[in-house]
């Protein structure tokens, strides 16, 4: 497959011009490695250094490479009771296709597999015979952003809550999202219950209100903590719920909570009593609807602050997540690391481009108007077309395009 052979070129380049740094302690890990459309087609691979890494990368130029978080004694053996676990890091995923955005909607393909319809949007049954459809999701600034935004929340939480800094790093994944890691004494023993236990508390999954403090009816009111006293989602609840009254308006009030527009209009007039009250602890108390009032505003503020984490990756021990500073088999960019300061300017579709702008022909099949380098492109359906060497191996990798004749002038540049 010509479309194959080009992108191994273009991969074994920039592995000849770039040595790969990542990951640390490279002695104790498993590798895995993906060809052209598999993510991962072997594993059990072991390495003694970093130059070993770097020269199956040029060598072997495998499409995707993945190392596990987890240490151990004997990390090539295929039998894992025999590898020997010795700890693992922490790693937290984040992807576009968890979140939904409203943009999802402009760049996300249908396709029936039965009759072979297809359209754009995420059409869950075919118009024609009824059959379940497929995806094919893309991702834009819009979406990113709002998965950077998540990260960021995380980084910090992993900071303020936990003291977590050192070890603590962020990589983009090459294709719709973050990778956050955590390479710490502190946790590397930490079992699987410690894990999944961090996890809840960073997702909230079944967050109990009372047992954090709030609700309990003692003295004619309903108790909250006050604010110079708390900490982790106590905090986190109680600043949003207070910059929310302070600003809130009846129409609002009346939107995320029980009462009617006239009845919040009517509470608003007392909402110095409310502040001061959520001050010290306390939450106002005005009728038979407030136990449900305060349930519902802070049930909705525990919504917005969830983060939408993928729950496999990180608990499971034995999973192997891609290599940070690594090229993505099914996109061409970089999953390239990023440091904690630079992380909320960071432009993944731009920064994460290692090839050239050299021009390469194509046959783009269908695709949606996508975003690379500070430029959109089509959308594109059944047609020939030029493009910028990164934008034709993003399509070609993605399997959206086939290979025309080669552009005038074009070399094998990273």
């Amino acid at each position: 497959m010509i479309e194959e052979e080009f992108l191994a070129r273009k991969f074994h380049y920039y592995y000849s011009k770039n040595f790969v740094k990542e990951p640390p302690n490279i002695e104790r890990r498993e590798f895995g490695f993906g060809e052209f459309g598999k993510k991962i087609s072997q594993r059990h691979f072991a390495f003694k250094n970093l130059a070993d890494f770097n020269n199956f990368l040029m060598d072997k130029v495998p499409f995707y490479a993945s190392c596990s978080p987890a240490h151990y004694e004997f990390p090539s053996v295929p039998d894992m009771q025999k590898k020997h676990l010795l700890g693992s890091d922490l790693i937290w995923e984040f992807d576009s296709d968890d979140f939904k955005t409203p943009c999802a909607e402009e760049h996300t393909l249908w396709k029936c597999p039965k009759c072979g319809l297809g359209g754009k949007g995420r059409l869950q049954y075919c118009t024609a015979c009824g059959e379940r459809t497929v995806f094919d999701e893309w991702s834009c600034p819009e979406c990113l952003n709002a998965v950077k935004k998540q990260t960021l929340q995380l980084v910090e939480w992993l900071q303020d809550d936990f003291g977590f800094g050192k070890g603590l790093s962020v990589n983009f994944s090459g294709s719709k999202g973050f990778h956050v890691h955590l390479r710490s004494q502190e946790i590397f023993s930490l079992p699987q219950s410690g894990r999944v236990e961090l996890l809840n508390y960073l997702t909230g999954f079944d967050l109990n209100l009372e047992a954090l403090g709030f609700l309990s009816e003692t003295g004619g009111h309903y108790s909250s903590i006050p604010l110079n006293k708390a900490k982790g989602w106590q905090e986190k609840l109680l600043s949003k719920l207070f910059s929310f009254l302070q600003g809130a308006d009846a129409l609002q009030l009346h939107s995320f909570s029980n009462l009617r527009e006239k009845e919040a209009s009517k509470l608003l007039e007392s909402r110095e009593s409310i502040l001061q009250e959520l001050k010290n602890g306390r939450l106002f108390k005005f009728g038979k609807k407030s136990k449900q009032f305060w349930q519902l505003l802070l049930e909705h503020f525990v919504e917005g602050q969830k983060l939408f984490i993928d729950r496999q990756t990180s608990i499971d021990l034995v999973k192997i997540v891609r290599v940070p500073e690594t090229l993505h088999g099914g996109t061409g960019l970089l999953a390239k690391k990023i440091q904690l300061e630079g992380l909320k300017a960071f432009d993944a579709l731009s920064e994460t481009i290692v090839f050239s702008s050299n021009p390469v022909k194509v046959f783009a099949e269908k695709t949606p108007k996508f975003f690379l380098k500070g430029n959109w492109f089509g959308p594109f359906e059944q047609q020939e077309i030029e493009l910028p060497e990164f934008a034709a191996v993003f399509l070609l990798a993605r399997k959206s395009a086939k290979l025309k004749a080669r552009g005038k002038g074009e070399k094998d540049e990273a």
